[in-house]
């Protein structure tokens, strides 16, 4: 008798591996194949795909309330950018939720190789794995490097602008969202003397005039209430910047003014 239990109770042990597996390859699946689709010159089957893989949650992040916003401007809503083939071993499932790290290889506007680090929470509705939020995951941070804590609100930057850390240029920040919008931190070096928002009449459609501000790292999209650690080059000694681009979602329409329009951006010095 006992050998039949054990036989059951093995039997329904591997029942569930098999399923836990199965649930793993489908979810990995989704997220591969999103890695690779584009907007702009994808074919009709992946934008096709991309609609069916997101939720309205997803879509929101960018701007779109709905699925349906998104397909009427499909290729601007999923972009031109593919990211990095994902790695299955992050990849954690708790029942009809996950989460996954992805990664994107992208180039600054001088062009030096920039990884970005992303948290992906995946949803499974009616069968179907999606992707339901994003947001910035951690740099990797090398051992001993201080932490300068970062507060991000409505439309502020919030930081000790006097921290010893900060001002010797060799630090790491250590970000919160604590608004209610998504927001991002761009850090720029100024390179000329004169009033920021002037400096910033160089920047056009690829970026900063790299002879007057220096692109330096971003960390984006933190979503409220998330945290992230942003790597940052060691800085020499000078003026420096950080910025939020995102478009200020609390005003109804197309016409959204970017947060740093509205305040949302700081300056401090290295000694």
């Amino acid at each position: 008798m006992n050998k039949f239990i054990f036989t059951a109770l093995l039997i329904g042990c591997l029942s569930a591996f098999v399923a836990c597996a199965n649930q793993e390859d489908e979810a990995f699946e989704v997220v591969t194949k999103m890695a690779s689709i584009v907007g702009p010159g994808g074919s009709q089957e992946d934008h096709d795909y991309y609609i069916k893989h997101v939720t309205d949650n997803f879509n929101s992040l960018w701007g779109y309330p709905t699925v349906a916003d998104c397909a009427a401007d499909i290729e601007e809503c999923i972009g031109d950018d593919t990211m990095d083939p994902p790695k299955k071993d992050s990849l954690k499932l708790d029942g009809d939720s996950g989460t996954i790290t992805v990664t994107q290889t992208d180039y600054s506007p001088s062009g030096d190789v920039m990884k970005m680090s992303f948290q992906t929470g995946l949803v499974k509705e009616d069968g179907v794995w999606k992707l339901d939020s994003v947001t910035a995951g951690d740099d990797e941070i090398p051992t001993g490097t201080q932490l300068v804590p970062l507060e991000l609100n409505e439309m502020v930057f919030l930081y000790d602008g006097s921290d010893a850390n900060l001002k010797s240029g060799k630090f790491a920040f250590d970000i919160v969202n604590k608004g209610n919008q998504v927001h991002e931190a761009v850090l720029l070096h100024l390179k000329k003397e004169g009033p920021l928002m002037e400096l910033m009449e160089s920047m056009g459609p690829d970026g900063p005039d790299p002879e007057v501000i220096g692109f330096l790292g971003v960390k984006v999209p933190v979503i409220p209430g998330a945290s992230a650690k942003m790597a940052v080059p060691e800085l020499e000694s000078g003026r420096y910047a950080l910025i939020c681009f995102l478009p200020d979602t609390s005003v109804p329409g197309e016409e959204q003014p970017p947060h740093f329009v509205l305040g949302m951006v700081s300056e401090f010095e290295v000694e």
